[in-house]
């Protein structure tokens, strides 16, 4: 799990690639994913909000690993995760070389449904969270998100086809 705490480490994200989708042979590779947005209430940290699914496609994911090494090397001023597939979460990063504004958009569309059972349009319920994190912290996400990706084979000759239905 890739947790990323920012400066005052009183707010964190965490965002979980649970299982693999589709291994790219039918469909385009993709993952799910969950994220959960937390804030410290003594003794420990308490949800504000849970995304349980989300779908991320390898290639957006292998996009924003590569801004985000742009941006710790300085070649680039952002880096933006944004799914192609199911856009129910936003991440960008910007700033550097010390500190980084992260902001973290996430679609209320699939955190109100299921609650309340109230629908809606894609997009038209968002929360946005803003904080800064400092550069070890940043690379501390990147390194443990390009770890936890590497769990999860791209190859489809590596990946088990499951039963016949």
């Amino acid at each position: 799990m890739a947790v990323l705490l920012n400066q005052t480490s009183n707010l964190r994200a965490r965002l979980e690639l649970a299982r693999r989708l589709s291994d790219g042979s039918r469909t385009p590779a993709a993952l799910e994913m969950r994220l959960w947005v937390e804030r410290y209430r003594k003794p420990q940290f308490v949800p504000l909000l849970e995304v349980p699914r989300a779908t991320l496609l390898d290639m957006d994911l292998i996009q924003f690993l590569q801004s985000l090494e742009e941006l710790f090397d300085g070649r680039r001023q952002d880096a933006a995760l944004e799914a192609s597939v199911d856009p129910a979460i936003g991440l960008r990063f910007a700033g550097g070389p010390e500190a980084y504004l992260v902001e973290l958009g996430v679609d209320l569309l699939n955190v109100l449904e299921p609650l309340g059972g109230m629908s809606g349009e894609r997009g038209s319920d968002l929360v946005l969270y803003r904080f800064l994190v400092n550069k070890r912290a940043a690379l501390a996400f990147c390194a443990s998100l390009i770890e936890e990706f590497g769990e999860f084979p791209t190859d489809p000759s590596r990946v088990d086809p499951g039963e016949p239905s």
